[in-house]
Parts: structure tokens; sequence; C-alpha cells
């Protein structure tokens, strides 16, 4: 019965976002705990006509990892790459390498069975890529980025030269993938620009719903110090044990999805119409130049976002005046 519930949701993803042809190779990863969600998009690229080849690789410890060099070769060889994992390779070399053969790629990063059946999946796709785009227009004109929030949030940085993206849930060839589920307008801050500090306080990956909000404080660009409870200890562990770039500010995204809701699972949190993230980490994917073996993902909930001096979010909000 829930792989009959999921299927619409798959149907549309494999039809519409990636438009997948008959004929086309199309790769399907899972992994241990993302196996029905597989199945799903495996069984909608088959009914689509296309030859569907599916792969259950091992956990990655982390979202940014890279995956093992057989799952690399293949996705360099595939027509179409759905990631139906539990950690992201998004921001990862290998998923580069293969979007520069011609590789199209699904995203379904901690996607879960009733992720593809309400929520984020559920809104109005065209209505949902108008706004996005929008919201990214304003985003890729802006030069100077101003975020506050109630929860203490205040951090500036340079957007100035970077480009923004529209994350709506369809392949776009000039990035080379779709994400899912969809809502999402990101950038990079400029590499060195960002000071103050970030107040993360619904979730943050590898460390999931938080208990107390968890603050970055940033310097240069890159994180100096994590305070906060036994969650910001966990965090600093995270970026003191990896490479020397884990500790960049190397995201910053609009949430743009109304439908999406808050579940504890960064896939559909960071959707959310009015939320902001931010990443630490890998900037690569995004057009920057550091490099790191993780891409970590923080919720801020009801941010003020004031781009070049113009409010585009007010506590939480989506000003739409703003976005004309």
């Amino acid at each position: 019965m829930l792989e009959v519930e999921m299927a619409d949701a798959a149907t549309g993803i494999v039809n519409e976002c990636l438009d997948v042809q008959p004929g086309e190779e199309v790769l399907v990863l899972g992994d241990a705990k993302k196996k029905t969600v597989a199945q799903s998009i495996a069984t909608a690229v088959s009914a689509a006509g296309a030859e569907s080849i599916t792969m259950i690789m091992p956990l990655l410890e982390s979202h940014g990892n890279e995956p093992p060099r057989t799952v690399a070769d293949a996705m360099k060889s595939a027509d179409v790459v759905f990631t139906c994992t539990t950690h992201a390779i998004t921001h990862t070399r290998s998923r580069l390498e293969a979007a520069e053969t011609g590789t199209r790629f699904g995203i379904l990063r901690s996607v879960t069975d009733d992720m593809m059946i309400e929520g984020a999946m559920s809104v109005d796709f065209e209505e949902l890529r108008r706004r996005t785009e929008a919201v990214r227009d304003v985003l890729d004109a802006a030069s100077d980025v101003h975020v506050t929030s109630d929860k203490g949030t205040d951090i500036t940085f340079s957007v100035e030269g970077c480009s923004a993206f529209s994350l709506d849930g369809y392949f776009h060839e000039n990035y080379g993938f779709a994400t899912l589920p969809p809502g999402e307008s990101p950038t990079h801050p400029k590499e060195g620009t960002a000071n103050g500090k970030i107040v993360i306080d619904v979730s943050m990956d590898n460390i999931g719903q938080l208990d107390e909000p968890i603050t970055l404080h940033v310097g240069d660009g890159f994180v100096t110090d994590v305070t906060g409870g036994s969650q910001a200890d966990e965090l600093q562990q995270i970026i003191d044990e990896n490479d020397e770039n884990a500790g960049n500010i190397a995201e910053f995204a609009i949430g743009t999805n109304p439908k999406a809701k808050l579940i504890g699972n960064l896939a559909e949190d960071k959707k959310l119409a009015g939320t902001v993230h931010f990443a630490v980490g890998d900037n690569e994917s995004l057009g920057g130049t550091l490099k790191s073996s993780i891409h970590l993902d923080g919720v801020v909930r009801t941010p003020t976002v004031e781009l070049d001096g113009v409010v585009v979010v007010d506590n939480g909000q989506i000003v739409e005046d703003a976005l004309n």
C-alpha cells in the first residue's frame, strides 16, 4: 500500500522533474535506510520506458562524503542518477565530475517514505518554481547580505560575484541537478567575508532536531567557535575532526516552499518558506573554491534578511513586494 501511495510523487519526479526518456540508462542509488524510496523511483523509471539499474551503497558517515569509487564510476556512465541516500552526495567531486559528463541528477537526500506522500512534496510545483526563481533573481542581483533573528543571529557577508540558484524541483542544466523536496534558493557567501554569529535553532545536519540553539561564531568566513549545549559540542567536534575547510561558511539559502514542515529532517526543514539555512564545509558545487569532506546545513526559523538594505524576509515571512 505504501508503494502505491508513493507512486504519484515518484512518477512526477521521474517524468516531470528529470524528464526521463524511454531508452535512457538510469541509476537509482539507495542505502540500507532508503530502500523503499529507491524502489518507488526505480518503478517509475521502468514505467517511463527507461533502463533502471539500482545500486544499494554503504551508509556514508556524513553529508558531503565521497561515495565509493564503484558508485562514482557508475554515475559517470548513466544518463540520469537518482540519489535516494541518507547522506547527501550533492557537494562531492564525484557528483560534479559526473555532471560534467552530462549526467542529470535527482537528489533525494534523507527523503523518507512519509515525505514522498505529504508535506513539501504536495506543493504546486509550477507556482513554487515561479516563487523560487523570483527569490533567486533578487539574491543573484545582491551584493551585501545582513541576516538577523530573534534568537540572536546577526551576520553580514558579501555575495558579490556569487551566483544564486533556483532549487525548485526541476532539473537545471547549468548546475546539473534537481533537488527533492523542492523549494530553496542558495548561494555561497564570498569567501572570507562572513562576520558575526549564526544561531541555528531548528535542526542541524548530522545532529537532527535541536534541543537548544547552536551558535556559530564567525570571523573572516570561518567558524571560530561553537557554543550552546551538548549538541553544539558535537558540531564543534565534527568540525575539528575534519579538514581545514570544515568550518567554512559554505552556503546561505532562503526557503520558498509553503507546504514544507519542520520535522527535524533537513531535507524538508530547510525548504520551509521564510526560513534560511547556512552550511559549513564545502562550497565548490555552489561556485566556490574551498573543498571539504563535509557540507552540513543548519536552519534558522524566523530570520530577517536584508539584501543591499532591502528587507526580503521579515521575521520568517517572505516579503512579496521585494520580489517584484
